[in-house]
C-alpha cells in the first residue's frame, strides 16, 4: 500500500470512528529501509502530524478538487434534474459534497438516517422523500456513467472533476 493510500484508509477510518461516536487517537506505524540497509520504524499520532494533505485534526481531508453534483427525479410529480458544481473543495466523503451543494441550492437539501452498520442514508432530497417498505422507492447515487456506487454518502470520497448523480428511482413490482 503507498503512503498516499495508507494516509487515506487511515482518515477514513478515522472519520468512520468520529462518525460512531467512538472518538480515538490513531497511531500510524511505518516501517521503512534506512542508509545503510538499517530499518526504521516511525510512530506518529496523525491528529498532530503536520504536512500530511488527508489527515487532519477533523479527519479526511485531501487536496482540492472540483465535483458536480445533480439530483434527478423522473418518477413522479412534480419532476426535476437540478445541478450544482462545487469548485475548490477539499476532498472529503461524498456527504461533506452533499452538505455545501444545499447551502448553494436549496433544491439540494435532504434528510436521512444513520445506520451504525452502513453510515447514513439519504432518504430526502428536494422534499421528496423515498420509502423502500412502502414503495420501494430510493434515491440511487451513480457516477457521470450511470454506474452504482459501492459505498454510500459517508464513505464514498469523490475524486477531482467527477460527477455523481442521485437519482429517485423505484424497485420492479410497483
Amino acid at each position: 500500500m503507498t503512503q498516499c493510500n495508507t494516509g487515506i484508509t487511515v482518515g477514513v477510518i478515522a472519520s468512520i470512528l468520529v462518525a460512531v461516536g467512538l472518538g480515538a487517537t490513531l497511531y500510524v506505524t511505518t516501517t521503512g529501509s534506512g542508509t545503510g540497509g538499517n530499518t526504521t520504524t516511525t510512530t506518529t499520532n496523525p491528529s498532530t502530524t503536520t504536512g500530511n494533505p488527508y489527515l487532519t485534526p477533523c479527519g479526511l481531508c485531501g487536496p482540492e478538487i472540483d465535483v458536480a453534483l445533480s439530483v434527478v427525479n423522473s418518477l413522479v410529480e412534480p419532476y426535476f434534474n437540478h445541478s450544482v458544481e462545487l469548485y475548490g473543495m477539499r476532498q472529503r466523503e461524498l456527504i461533506f459534497f452533499l452538505e455545501n451543494a444545499a447551502k448553494k441550492q436549496r433544491e439540494f437539501r435532504f434528510a436521512g438516517n444513520y445506520h451504525e452498520k452502513w453510515g447514513f442514508f439519504i432518504d430526502t432530497i428536494n422534499g421528496l422523500k423515498a420509502d423502500f417498505n412502502l414503495n420501494k422507492t430510493w434515491w440511487k447515487i451513480t457516477d457521470q456513467d450511470m454506474v452504482s456506487l459501492t459505498l454510500g454518502v459517508s464513505s464514498y470520497v469523490p475524486q477531482h472533476q467527477e460527477t455523481l448523480i442521485f437519482t429517485f428511482v423505484q424497485s420492479d413490482g410497483h
